[in-house]
Parts: structure tokens; sequence; C-alpha cells
């Protein structure tokens, strides 16, 4: 799934390294859905400086449909990452090593992660829900060599339908070659250490859009290998020559995938590609009328609503939107959390904080709920509980800059697990607490 990573601030420690740009080696990294890419980014988002990451909203190419407000800052940038990035964007650091980054999935879990993340995403926005064999029957075959193939590689769907198995095994094993990194989802924090020791950054990242969170918010039953039918594991397997391959292959290369010796395809394993592309059309179909028509449910327009009021910085609007979603969807903390900062934004710190709570209730261990509860206890005046939940986000994300700021501008610090308020009372701020409203967002 995309999401739009919001920029936090960065400390100075770690600003040094990451602002230094120029010369520096330029990551690549392609992220194909469900391999553990939002948690590097969102990493890279909140601890880079202004500038030395970018992520691309679109699919975008040099060569056409692309304007300067479209490109990174080359002297400056240091990290691509995205669904949409593709080889010819590395045309724009000439002289510059490139190093290509992308972690693969074994085809099986990878469908079951993707189905069942939308299928959660789905419930949570108040839309419907569809069968895992119309999810299937929607995708393409091969998912991920075909991501490459399209995304990175940019060679259009008709040629790859006119293309044999082993044509693009051939591509993609030479280009995989070339790549600095390639490994499994599992490979995240390896790719997050390498990347931080160059770039200045922390060298741990917290898990980001994983099924654990969404499944607690949801309710929703989760697909697994062992509840699958056999005849749908089958379905997938015979539709995954290619990943499964490219999985045995490069899922362990590492920093070493000019090492690998790819194992060989095997005979008669034409897919059909084309002939599933003519009547795929007609499944994304049925799969958008369950998703939007048969199975919407109302609170899906109010949350909507909501988000667009939020975004215009319609504060009481977007509150009300919110608060209506919520007789809907009440076990929904996300939505819980940007009623409580609707509300703060409006005026009304002790609804938010009430809404907070609420939030904390589905999910206890969040560290950017607890973050918030302290901006809405700091709006009212008390302080003393404001560090104590400031300490709490602290505490459950090292990494959260905004949580850390807050303690230092209450007088606190954290050893440990154990908080000193050696000035608390006498260090109370004026100024609106750092990160309200949109760090929720």
């Amino acid at each position: 799934m995309q999401s739009t990573l919001r920029r936090l601030p960065v400390t100075e420690e770690r600003r040094t390294k990451s602002e230094a740009g120029g010369a520096g080696p330029v990551y690549f990294l392609l992220h194909i859905p469900k391999t553990a890419g939002q948690t590097i980014q969102y990493h890279l988002a909140e601890h880079c400086a202004p500038g030395v990451f970018w992520q691309p909203q679109r699919w975008l190419r040099p060569e056409r449909r692309m304007t300067s407000k479209d490109l990174p800052d080359c002297n400056r940038a240091r990290m691509i990452a995205g669904h949409y990035i593709s080889c010819s964007l590395e045309k724009l650091y000439p002289g510059r090593e490139i190093r290509r980054i992308v972690l693969l999935r074994d085809p099986l879990q990878l469908h079951i992660s993707l189905y069942n993340w939308r299928m959660m995403d789905h419930l949570a926005k108040g839309l419907g829900t569809y069968s895992f064999a119309l999810h299937l029957r929607a995708q393409p075959r091969d998912y991920v060599a075909h991501f490459l193939l399209s995304r990175w590689l940019e060679i259009p769907w008709l040629k790859l339908m006119k293309m044999g198995q082993s044509e693009k095994y051939d591509i993609l094993n030479k280009t995989l070659a070339d790549f600095w990194f390639v490994g499994a989802h599992s490979d995240c924090d390896r790719v997050v250490e390498a990347i931080g020791a160059d770039l200045g950054l922390p060298s741990v990242a917290v898990r980001r859009n994983t099924s654990a969170d969404l499944q607690a918010h949801t309710g929703w039953r989760l697909v697994t290998g062992a509840t699958l039918a056999p005849a749908i594991r089958d379905t997938i397997m015979a539709q995954s020559s290619l990943d499964q391959a490219l999985w045995e292959s490069w899922g362990a290369a590492g920093f070493e995938p000019d090492k690998v010796r790819p194992r060989a395809l095997g005979p008669k394993r034409d897919n059909a590609l084309a002939a599933h592309e003519m009547i795929r059309p007609w499944f994304q179909l049925r799969r958008f009328v369950r998703r939007e028509l048969v199975g919407r449910r109302p609170s899906a327009v109010l949350v909507n609503r909501a988000n667009a009021a939020r975004d215009a910085g319609e504060w009481e609007r977007a509150a009300w939107n919110y608060r209506k979603a919520l007789r809907a969807l009440p076990n929904a903390p996300a939505i819980w959390v940007q009623y409580g900062n609707a509300l703060k934004e409006a005026g009304h710190a002790a609804e938010a904080e009430h809404a907070y709570r609420e939030a904390l209730k589905l999910g206890p261990d969040t560290a950017d709920t607890y973050l918030q509860l302290g901006h809405a206890l700091k709006l009212q005046d008390r302080i003393d509980e404001a560090g104590t939940a400031y300490l709490r986000a602290a505490t459950l994300d090292p990494t959260l800059d905004h949580a850390q700021n807050e303690l230092g501008n209450l007088g606190l610090s954290r050893a440990g697990n154990q908080m000193r308020m050696p000035n608390l009372r006498a260090s109370r701020a004026s100024v609106r607490p750092i990160g309200s409203g949109v760090a929720g967002k």
C-alpha cells in the first residue's frame, strides 16, 4: 500500500552525516509490496535531513511526463525509494555510485500478506471485502517478476506478454546480479543498519505497516497458509514459477548478488500470461464492485469527508465526521486518533484526551498515540501527566524524535526506564506542542 510519508524533525546529532549529500553513493530501494519497504521508508523519512530521502508518489520517467518539480534535488538526495521508481532515474546521477536494493518474498506468503493487508485496510476504511480467489484472479501472474520487469526495467506489458519465461528469467537474473543488496523481506534490519552507517542514521527501525497492527484494530480473521484450500495453494504456485525461482535463487543473496548462481528454471513453465491478462480486467472490475459498491459501508464516506476536512484545516468539520464514523467503527483506533487530532486542533483538548485514551484501549502499545495524548495533556497544563505520556512514547519507540524533544522541552531526561523531573513545574511551555495535529496523519 502506498502511504504519504510525513517529515519529522531531525536531531542535530543525526543531521550532520545525512546532510553531507554530494558525492556519496546514491541508494535506490525498489519497494515490492509487503516486503518491509514501508519500515525502511518511514525510518528514512523520520531521520534523514530534508532533501536526502526522496519518494515519488507516482510512476515517473525522465524521458516523459516530468517537470523539474517532480524530481529530487540531485545535489542532496542520497536515497530514492518507493513502488514507483525505475532504472532510468539513475540517469539523474551521472558519475555517481548507484547502490540498488530490493527485498523479495516467497510467492505464497506474499499473496497471503497482500490479501490480508488489503482486506484489513478496506475494513478500517468502511469498504467491502472479497474472497481470496477473486484477489488472486485480479493479480498478474508472477507478481514479483512482472513488478521488477515493468516497474524497474520499464518493459511495456504488451512486450512482456510476448516474451517467454526463459527470456524474462535471464533478464531478471542479469539485473539482480548488478544490485547492491538482494534479500528476503526479513533482511530489513540488515539494510537499515548498512544505510544508517553511511548516512549517519539510527541502525534500528521500528516495524511499520504490520498485519498484526491492523488485525488487532479490525478483528479480521487472518488467512494463513494452513487455512488456504490446497487447490488455492496449488494455483498460486502454478502461477508463480518465475517468482519461486527468483525466491530460491536470490532470497539469500545479501550483499553478494554477483556470486549467485541462479537455479535452472526447468522445462514447460509457460504460464499463459497473455490469456490471463485478457480476462484479468473482468476480475478487477468485480473486485472494485465488491470493495466500492456492494460491501461499502456508510462510514467510508464519512472517513473520506473527515480526511478531506482535516487536510483543508477545517478541524470542527473533520471532528464532526470522524465522530459520526466512529459510531460505525468503534474499534478503529486510527480513527479515534484522527478524531482526537481534529478536536485538539479545534481547541477541545479535554475531548481530544478522551479520544486518545479510547484509542489506547484498542492499541495499548502505540507510541504515536501516547505522543498525541501528551500534547493534549500539555495543552491542559497537566505537565506531570504529559511528561509520563511522552516518556511512554519514547520508551515504545526510541527513534520518535518528537517525544524526545518534548521531554527535553519539559526539562525531563530519560535514563533507561526512569524519568527525572528536576524542574518540571517551572518548565511549562507556552508554545504549542511539537508535531501538533499532523503527527497523527
